[in-house]
């Protein structure tokens, strides 16, 4: 399984775009704003796609949606079913926060997923790992067989995702973070953001992950 990371957003957001060596392909977190590249890169690598995943529902992770849905109908898009209502929520899904696009609203219906659900594609068992704090919906994807974990705003090298947005809960930081403590430390992450790390890296130099951390708002 091949992985290649798109990020030609002005709100540097992460797009990972997985294929096999039949040429189908998995797009995560389509988030390259208002522009047609993830599709333009499909059509260029001839790859057919198979399904979108969603980590969770923020505009900067969902604005390539429209593009891809065009050029590819019927395609499943996956997220969690607590999260699915951010798709058509401006509010939910936070563009209006910010002031240079304009509101987010997809008439596009998500399939809904649970903790510990598994969808397989590309030959492959994708696992679903909620972790709730930075919304209420927020997900991984692990791929044991691949030995990486896809982490949305969950997990970042060196930090994790705020939990002070829409239907975010710093209550639920630590049970959220324990799933993925508990991963093999050889487990490639794949972030929302910026680089990507390893759960071993995280468990010596995330404050997040390490056991002393307490958060300020319990």
């Amino acid at each position: 399984m091949l992985l290649t990371l798109l990020n030609e957003s002005d709100y540097v957001s992460n797009t990972y775009v997985l294929n096999d060596e039949e040429g189908n392909a998995v797009v995560i977190d389509p988030g390259l704003g208002d522009t047609p590249a993830i599709r333009d890169f499909l059509i260029r690598h001839e790859l057919k796609l198979q399904a979108v995943l969603l980590t969770h529902g923020h505009f900067d992770h969902i604005c390539g949606l429209p593009f891809l849905l065009e050029s590819f109908p019927d395609i499943p898009v996956y997220m969690h079913e607590l999260e699915t209502e951010f798709l058509n929520n401006p509010r939910l899904n936070c563009s209006y926060l910010d002031r240079k696009i304009g509101p987010v609203n997809l008439c596009i219906r998500a399939l809904g997923l649970s903790d510990n659900d598994k969808v397989n594609l590309l030959k492959k068992d994708f696992y679903v790992i909620h972790t709730p704090f930075h919304t209420q919906g927020s997900v991984c994807y692990y791929v044991p067989e691949e030995k990486m974990i896809f982490t949305g705003d969950t997990l970042f090298r060196g930090a994790i995702g705020r939990s002070d947005l829409p239907t975010g809960s710093p209550r639920s930081i630590i049970q959220s973070l324990a799933k993925l403590k508990s991963l093999p430390i050889d487990t490639k992450v794949y972030p929302g953001h910026e680089k990507s790390t390893t759960i071993e890296r995280e468990l010596k130099y995330n404050t997040y992950l390490r056991k002393e951390y307490i958060p300020n708002n319990k």
